[in-house]
């Protein structure tokens, strides 16, 4: 009887204290945000302006063409430790696709084209930290950092450290449902001679649920 009386009493108390939250301690959000780095490293191949007969009868050159971008899909969640810090984590993929194909001097296609699918999937641990909280409007900045897996169709697999930065996210909403745009940018690479990410996702914007 005893034992029974004590579980209850924690069970109400528990139930006093989270009817008493100053806040919602949970927080999902998906969102999307811009590939400029990508768009710009990852573009289709100039025109093929260039006079064929000073060129040698053998000459070959790849192009590519018919480019697509996804831009950053990302989802998160983050558990509010008080008014001011936030940990959580985050997932964020991309995909970039052009079709390749060989060319000679005439610009005349030899062989099959290929049509190339890259993707980057990103896992990181994040922190947040919300410097002002109003009814309707609130500001933090953050940052991410992980693991980066970057595939594609032809069977390659590597892994690189990626960094996400939050510089600024204004929230506005009031409620369980709210919007942010963000401020910052995601950098991958593994070397001097593989960068996945420079400067990527400089804006971005999320849908938020709160419980």
């Amino acid at each position: 009887m005893r034992r029974l009386l004590l579980t209850a009493l924690a069970a109400l108390w528990g139930l006093c204290c989270l009817a008493g939250e100053p806040f919602p301690r949970h927080q999902v959000s998906i969102g999307w945000g811009d590939m400029l780095f990508e768009t710009m490293a990852f573009h289709e191949s100039p025109s093929h302006g260039y006079a064929p007969e000073l060129l040698p009868a053998d000459f070959i050159t790849s192009e590519r063409h018919k480019m697509g971008y996804t831009g950053h899909l990302f989802a998160s969640y983050l558990y509010r430790l008080n008014k001011v810090v936030s940990l959580g984590g985050q997932l964020d993929f991309e995909g970039i696709f052009w079709t390749e194909a060989n060319y000679d001097r005439y610009h005349n296609q030899q062989g099959e084209a290929t049509r190339c699918r890259n993707y980057n999937l990103s896992m990181l641990p994040t922190a947040r930290f919300t410097f002002l909280d109003k009814e309707w409007v609130r500001l933090h900045a953050g940052v991410g950092t992980g693991l980066l897996l970057a595939f594609d169709n032809a069977g390659v697999l590597e892994a690189a450290p990626v960094l996400d930065l939050n510089l600024i996210s204004v929230e506005v909403g009031k409620g369980q449902w709210t919007g942010t745009m963000g401020f910052g940018l995601m950098a991958a690479l593994a070397n001097a001679n593989k960068v996945y990410m420079l400067g990527s996702r400089l804006v971005s914007v999320s849908l938020n649920y709160h419980w």
